[in-house]
């Protein structure tokens, strides 16, 4: 969900409010801003086909609940690994034939990384460039059709793209590098649409209604195949009303996180209900998974690789109340039983326990970045510093920083074999081995 969409949605909650509550304008700007964040670095990964581990860490196995992660394989990697990592040198690639541009989509396929629309000088664009990582060179894509917003993407077989933020969504071939549409169901129409997710068979899209009374939530299934679309919507608990979604894709099924909020007069002002739902979608239907999952946390899209779920740090989630500026650090989830596992603050946390706002998973290492000095000069911000978290050996290490502290076009991407940085003049930088 873009910025002004989150705020104008967190906004018109505030509102509604009794007088007694004051919002917090300057807290919901910042949530808004870093929510978006985490939704574009994470969510993109994790609906990508990525199929291997890189940094060379064993397999991640299923952990029951109440007890830590457990990996499996050969032998535990030495010092050595964790020396790869802080000995990883950056190295420059083909520029983008695009040129200067920010806010594209980016994205990995498994060998071949996708730049899509952007901004350059105040307009919107529509063209796209392809960088095979074997060859290590560019293509052009075909322009995006105008009946085509672009936000939200995920792939689908045989490295096809899906891309919609609006009432159409565009079907990327490469294959003939060509662009086909079909229009979302009328009960999406005009929704604040969240990224997609691909289960291997069909896209799940989800989306929150804008000119309703009270917000409803509506899920909708597409079928690449047959080109079929259909309303796969769940049923949330009685005045429950969604204001926000995340969801992701696992080998089996699909989560979803409905946060809800609402806001009830009482004899001394005010009181307001928040809380998240868990759902899961197998074989066509919902289930409700709540358990135990945390209510008052923002869930800023998780990823999913190797058998287990990264969730960001969330922030407070109360709704449009007062609340104090706090985030939770980032975990681990199971897929199948959802039971958390804290990981350890990374060396890039900063005041009150303030995180980084950049998180990336490959099933093999978990890499956080920082970035400073956002504003008209540089949108997306300036690369800051990076650590990369081994799961088996529960520690963080330093990466080496990006020269010159590059202006970012997009979020960076986490391959199996090195981290992608596309900067806002056009420049391509990788962190680590190539190939």
């Amino acid at each position: 969900m873009t910025d002004d969409r989150q705020v104008r949605a967190l906004f018109t909650r505030a509102a509604e409010l009794p007088d007694t509550i004051q919002p917090p304008v300057p807290h919901l700007v910042e949530t808004a801003r870093r929510t978006r964040r985490l939704y574009v670095a994470l969510s993109l990964l994790g609906v990508a086909a990525i199929t291997a581990a890189g940094f060379t860490i064993p397999a991640v196995v299923r952990k029951p609940p109440g007890q830590s992660i457990a990996f499996r394989g050969g032998p535990r990697p030495g010092p050595a690994t964790a020396g790869q990592l802080a000995r990883a040198h950056w190295s420059a690639l083909p520029r983008s034939p695009l040129g200067p541009r920010t806010a594209p989509i980016l994205a990995w396929t498994g060998n071949e990384l996708i730049e899509l629309g952007g901004i350059r000088n105040g307009v919107t664009q529509r063209n796209g460039a392809v960088f095979d990582a074997t060859s290590q060179q560019w293509r052009r894509m075909a322009e995006v059709p105008s009946s085509v917003r672009l936000n939200g993407a995920v792939f689908t077989s045989k490295g096809r793209l899906f891309v919609t933020s609006g009432n159409v969504a565009g079907l990327y071939d490469p294959r003939h590098n060509r662009w086909t549409t079909t229009a979302l169901p009328t009960q999406m129409a005009d929704h604040q649409l969240f990224t997609p997710v691909w289960t291997g068979h069909i896209v799940v899209l989800a989306g929150i209604s804008e000119l309703t009374k009270s917000p409803m939530l509506a899920v909708a299934a597409y079928n690449v195949a047959d080109k079929t679309w259909r309303m796969i919507t769940p049923h949330l608990p009685r005045r429950h009303e969604p204001g926000a979604v995340a969801m992701v894709a696992t080998r089996h099924k699909v989560i979803l996180w409905s946060m809800w909020a609402r806001s009830a007069r009482t004899k001394n002002g005010g009181t307001i209900y928040s809380g998240v739902d868990v759902l899961a979608l197998r074989d066509g239907k919902w289930t409700p998974i709540t358990g135990n999952w945390p209510q008052h946390r923002i869930v800023g899209g998780a990823a999913f690789a190797n058998l287990q779920i990264l969730i960001p740090p969330g922030q407070f989630w109360c709704g449009p109340c007062p609340a104090p500026f706090s985030e939770s650090p980032a975990k681990f989830a199971d897929p199948g039983s959802l039971a958390l596992t804290t990981i350890p603050n990374s060396p890039l946390v900063t005041g009150p326990l303030i995180q980084p706002p950049i998180w990336l998973w490959n099933g093999s290492a978990v890499v956080a970045a920082d970035e400073t000095g956002d504003g008209a000069a540089a949108p997306e911000g300036h690369l800051g510093r990076l650590a990369a978290y081994l799961p088996w050996s529960h520690r963080w290490h330093p990466l080496p920083n990006a020269p010159g502290k590059p202006s970012l076009a997009a979020p960076p991407i986490l391959t199996r074999q090195q981290l992608l940085v596309l900067t806002q003049s056009g420049r391509l930088m990788a962190l680590g081995k190539r190939g």
